[in-house]
């Protein structure tokens, strides 16, 4: 190749990556205008009196939620029977996560803290009738669940190729593209931070496995997690074993 065509082609390049930055600029400036409408309508919008405002993502394909803590939270709302209304939008919490939840005009975050001001406020302790014993293993699975489980699956269903994870998205088109590496950027970052990142796929499924079993092997023939009644860790478990915990247990095979 002469040094015309050479030089042809590295601007060619440029022009392409320049035009690819333009229209990854300009789908964040719509996000970022979304979001920021979106919280000026809040400001001005008049939510019922001791109901929960439980801020969240759109619907999955196949079930509630793409994501566990969502519907870990409605969960709870659901089983307590606690007045609530849902508010589906991207828009983040203070601390950038969702769920998050408005509660006669107070904003609390994380899916853990929402139940956990719920409880306290509302006296709607689901785990009430558990010994302190049973209270420590069922927060022992919890936090194996939602910190190792949950990693692994996040590494199957986002850190490789993403056509399965595609499949179980509730959109279309730009944004079905979008979505999906959007967020896989987002999780291999965190993946690497949290440490599932930094091993092999066959590693990850190892650790996955191991989780699963126990799990398994702890519910036995049980008609709840901990037992005859439903307590506040079905909650948190009831995704993995639901549609959507199936669907990526699925991209393993």
């Amino acid at each position: 190749m002469d040094a015309e065509a050479l030089l042809s082609s590295c601007y060619l390049k440029v022009i392409g990556c320049v035009l690819a930055v333009i229209v990854l600029v300009g789908i964040a400036i719509g996000v970022i205008w979304r979001i920021r409408k979106s919280r000026q309508e809040k400001k001005h919008k008049d939510y019922p009196k001791d109901t929960v405002v439980l801020h969240q993502i759109g619907r999955a394909k196949y079930a509630p939620s793409l994501s566990p803590f969502p519907l870990k939270l409605e969960t709870y709302l659901r089983m307590a029977e606690i007045p609530y209304i849902n508010e589906h939008s991207m828009e983040m919490s203070s601390k950038g996560k969702t769920p998050w939840m408005t509660y006669n005009g107070l904003d609390i975050a994380d899916s853990e803290f929402c139940i956990g001001y719920l409880t306290e406020k509302l006296g709607t302790d689901m785990s009430k009738n558990l010994t302190p014993e049973e209270k420590a293993i069922a927060h022992a699975f919890q936090k194996m669940t939602e910190e190792s489980l949950y990693w692994t699956m996040c590494y199957i269903a986002l850190a490789g190729d993403l056509t399965s994870v595609r499949s179980i998205m509730p959109y279309t088109g730009f944004k079905l593209w979008f979505v999906p590496l959007a967020l896989s950027s987002v999780i291999r970052k965190q993946l690497w931070g949290q440490g599932v990142g930094r091993h092999t796929r066959e590693e990850v499924e190892h650790i996955g496995e191991g989780d699963v079993k126990a799990l398994s092997v702890y519910l036995g023939e049980k008609r709840f997690f901990m037992g005859d009644e439903a307590c506040t860790v079905d909650c948190a478990l009831c995704w993995y074993a639901g549609s959507n915990g199936l669907e990526h247990a699925r991209l393993t095979t």
